[in-house]
């Protein structure tokens, strides 16, 4: 149920693109060396790997805890499968031309959020790992960027939680566009 739900809000992020204005300002590329070295990094690899079908990237965005898991049945995480879930909704007549950070919030009680310790158990039962190593938490707000083959641009914002650990940031999860976000 979370994939599907996941892929809806990627199939929104497409399909709710805007046009906008010749010369969109972009981040540079996120490279494996340093994707989990921010959060902003993270978020915006995770965006660039689903759009330009870079699976080695995408599974920078996840801790060794998660990929490398293996379930009571012997059964490994495939990494594959949930990477063909994410890109299986892209649309190929709109190009990845890059993304921007428009906001981030800390998720801590000064952005109004009173649940880290309950958010640190969630992320710990799903990505196979201890709550007291996740350090901090963040709501991203990137500005991704396409372009049409007729050379129109388009934009849309998403919003991206994602965690650090051990001195390295990963995704959790997508939020709908309507997460509760104070800029």
């Amino acid at each position: 149920m979370k994939n599907k739900t996941l892929s809806l809000v990627l199939t929104a992020v497409i399909g709710l693109c805007t046009l906008t204005s010749c010369g969109s300002n972009t981040d540079e590329f996120v490279s494996k060396e340093n994707i989990n070295q921010s959060s902003v990094n993270v978020a915006e690899g995770f965006f660039q790997a689903v759009f330009t079908d870079d699976e080695e990237l995408f599974e920078e965005c996840y801790p060794l805890c998660f990929r490398d898991f293996v379930n009571d049945d012997g059964e490994k995480v495939d990494m594959e499968d949930l990477f063909a879930q994410y890109t299986a909704v892209v649309d190929p007549s709109y190009t990845y031309a890059g993304a921007s950070l428009s906001a981030y919030n800390d998720y801590d009680e000064e952005h109004g959020y009173t649940d880290f310790p309950s958010l640190a158990q969630d992320i710990a039962a799903l990505h196979h790992t201890d709550a007291d190593l996740i350090e901090a938490a963040q709501i991203v707000k990137l500005r991704i960027n396409f372009e049409t083959d007729s050379n129109e641009h388009y934009n849309t914002d998403v919003y991206i939680l994602v965690y650090k650990m051990e001195a390295a940031w990963y995704v959790f999860e997508l939020q709908n566009s309507d997460a509760q976000f104070a800029v």
